[in-house]
């Protein structure tokens, strides 16, 4: 009974629906799709005003509905039509390739009325529909004209990719013929010859340098000759290679992911153009959880990983600078590129194109273990990027894989720890270097001292310098090291170690230069001190934030010193006539080398000191070619305004009359073409130089910048950008 019962409510439940379904057929059909009508017709972009005759324009037009369209397959279709007051005169529609669009062309005459009134009508409604009006006006010129800057410079034997815009042209194939001119007869070659609006060809420049150094680049219209657009390009001869051998390389710049700071020091060997191996260590900010679909809000947190170079290539690029591509591993590739300059010193501007990355080559002179003490400056972040952290000082190695801390002394400023000043340093350790000359440097706080233990790898280049970057640094996990992310260099102080005096800077001039941060934003100084032997100095600063109150000329600066036995020296009491509020600690080298950064919570910027050449310094004695690698800001707005750049090529300097005349390019990586570089300086004081220089405003490449050049000696300077458009600071260094 209970089986007849449940077969018989299936039945009577299947009879239900059936009756059901049976009802709903023979109801008239009222669904949503049939009850929806476009409300508009919405023209997107909006048309053009104006037209030309016999110009042509893409219209694109859909019916709005007031549900979205797609999700019940509604049609969005539309007609055209267009009316004016010569009727049959009003221009013509032809398919586009673009979905949705058609393509209208403007009547080959002006119409009675001077426009033409174009109409899309809904294929769903014909009652809705939109019209707008466009005024056709008579011919207009053709323009050419180059849509990316062209390269200041290319190396002979080269290629590179142009292309033109071609606008008013209202042929059925617009296109422009390419030619190349000199002084010599073989000037370079093009393939294709001649191309269609946006389409590349492809320049090949002359195997050698033809005679006057350039070439000129001209793309001319088809349809009417007399329009074209030119451009000069500089043919170089191929840059210098690398010499056999193993080299030290270091940078920093913001992570190409996250925008936050990174590290990475290595060490690779050269041999005939191929990279036969190599290590190196990096230190970033890496997100601390899975990257999803959607996720905009990251938490990162320090992280440093160890890279084996298995391989890689270098050689010349076609603005002649130096390339080096390295692999790590299974890890990928990464590609340094710089100019090189003389002794086999490398100016690294850019990592993998990517702007922002800074640092330096150095050819490997030796593997041996650091003995003695080592001035040194790092600076970079805490574990969460919440604080800046500058650290500095001198570290004795004056045992056998051990620093007993006598003769060590760090500086420390992060606000996180607390930590503000003069900090002893423990019982430390040191490995023995690997066959690259890495070690690996445990530094430990002495009795009381406010900083946690930190580790960094050491690259060594040779008895006078090591680079050095953070490492050891793992996410996720506690720990009572500092865990940070920190880059930096140590120079040796060989037979100086703990000889240190006033004496030992007395009567002596050292040109400094520094990169960092303030409350205003980005903060670059430069100068010349002059340390006298009662205690004070002298001299004079050039500096430049976002706060508007920098001068384009060198102010006068005065203050006091002191040098301890280590080679610590604290500047005070600095003052200038605008408001320099800063302070700093240098560390001395004992070779003519200083290391520095400020010592007040106020802002935190780095650099170097070296000292001058004595006696006179001026124009006549800045020429020949240089390398400069330099770090530009923007304002705070345009295309820099993301965070900085950095730029390396050669310039070339002749002296004559007073002045000295500049010129050359600047590699801003990334993709860009070179830009061109000129200006020019005269003597301001005793080894200052001031003048102008064009080609550091990316947005106006033509715009001049006010300069100031601290010469160090005839072959090499600092150069800073002194007035408020932008920040440039960077080093020359007379190239091979």
């Amino acid at each position: 009974m209970m089986n007849l019962r449940g077969i018989l409510f299936g039945l009577l439940a299947l009879g239900g629906l059936l009756g059901l379904a049976g009802c709903m057929a023979n109801t008239q059909p009222s669904t949503t799709t049939q009850q929806q009508k476009p409300t508009s017709v919405l023209f997107s972009p909006a048309p053009p005003i104006t037209l030309a005759v016999q110009a042509s324009v893409t219209l694109v037009a859909t019916a709005i509905y007031r549900v979205n369209p797609a999700s019940l397959q509604l049609n969005t279709a539309v007609t055209w039509s267009v009316t004016c007051g010569s009727k049959g005169a009003c221009g013509s529609f032809s398919a586009s390739d673009e979905g949705g669009a058609i393509v209208y062309t403007a009547p080959t005459a002006i119409p009675s009325g001077n426009t033409v009134t174009i109409t899309a009508t809904s294929v769903a409604d014909p009652s809705v529909f939109a019209s707008i009006t466009i005024t056709i006006i008579g011919p207009q010129p053709i323009v050419v004209s180059f849509p990316a800057h062209m390269p200041a410079t290319l190396q002979a034997g080269s290629t590179s990719q142009f292309s033109a815009s071609i606008e008013n042209d209202v042929t059925a194939n617009p296109q422009v013929g390419w030619s190349v001119t000199c002084q010599g007869s073989d000037c370079g070659s093009f393939s294709p010859s001649a191309t269609a609006d946006g389409q590349v060809t492809t320049y090949t420049a002359p195997a050698t340098v033809p005679s006057g150094g350039t070439v000129t680049i001209t793309a001319t219209s088809k349809t009417d000759p007399s329009k074209s657009a030119s451009a000069m390009i500089a043919i170089t001869a191929p840059g210098p290679a690398l010499a056999n051998g193993t080299y030290v390389f270091s940078f920093t710049g913001p992570d190409s992911f996250s925008g936050m700071p990174s590290f990475t020091a290595g060490a690779f060997t050269a041999s005939n153009g191929k990279i036969t191996g190599g290590e190196q260590d990096t230190v970033d900010y890496e997100p601390t959880s899975p990257i999803y679909s959607g996720q905009t809000d990251y938490r990162y947190e320090a992280y440093s990983n160890h890279y084996a170079i298995t391989g890689g290539s270098y050689g010349s690029t076609a603005d002649g600078n130096l390339a080096v591509t390295l692999q790590l591993n299974q890890y990928g590739t990464e590609t340094l590129s710089g100019t090189l300059a003389a002794g086999g010193q490398g100016l690294v501007a850019n990592l993998n194109g990517a702007p922002g990355s800074n640092g330096t080559l150095t050819l490997q002179t030796s593997t041996a273990a650091p003995s003695g003490g080592y001035a040194l400056t790092l600076s970079g972040g805490d574990q969460f990027n919440q604080y800046q952290v500058t650290m500095g000082g001198v570290l004795n190695f004056d045992g056998a894989g051990s620093i007993s801390g006598k003769g060590s002394e760090l500086d420390v400023l992060d606000n996180a720890a607390g930590a503000n000043g003069l900090q002893p340093v423990g019982a430390s350790t040191v490995s023995a270097p690997d066959s690259y000359g890495r070690v690996v440097i445990q530094v430990n706080p002495g009795v009381n001292a406010e900083f946690q233990p930190v580790q960094f790898a050491a690259y060594i280049a040779s008895p006078q310098e090591m680079q050095l970057v953070e490492t050891g640094v793992q996410q996720g996990l506690y720990s009572t090291s500092f865990e940070g992310v920190l880059g930096g260099t140590a120079l040796g102080q060989g037979s100086a170690t703990g000889q240190f005096s006033t004496a030992s800077l007395a009567n002596t001039s050292y040109v400094f230069g520094g990169n960092g941060v303030d409350t205003h934003g980005p903060l670059q100084a430069a100068g010349v001190l002059t340390f006298h032997s009662d205690g004070t100095l002298s001299g004079s600063l050039s500096w430049n934030d976002r706060s508007g109150s920098q001068t384009s000329l060198p102010s006068t600066i005065t203050g006091d010193y002191t040098v301890d036995a280590a080679g610590r020296v604290v500047l005070t009491h600095l003052s200038a006539v605008q408001s320099f509020l800063y302070s700093m600690n240098w560390y001395l080298s004992g070779d003519g080398n200083a290391l520095l950064f400020s010592s007040d919570p106020n802002d935190y910027f780095s650099g170097q000191a070296l000292e001058q050449q004595s006696g006179t310094l001026g124009v006549s004695d800045f020429q020949g070619n240089y390398g400069l690698n330099a770090t530009l800001y923007g304002s705070g707005s345009g295309q820099v305004s993301a965070g900085p750049l950095d730029l390396s090529g050669p310039l070339m300097v002749t002296a004559s009359g007073g002045s000295a005349q500049l010129s050359g390019y600047a590699d801003f990586g990334a993709g860009r073409a070179d830009y061109a570089l000129s200006g020019s300086v005269s003597s301001f004081a005793n080894g200052i130089l001031s003048g102008s220089l064009t080609g550091l405003d990316l947005s106006s490449p033509s715009a001049a910048g006010s300069v100031v050049i601290y010469q160090i000696s005839p072959s090499q300077g600092l150069l800073i950008e002194t007035d408020g458009a932008h920040q440039t600071l960077g080093i020359l260094q007379q190239t091979q």
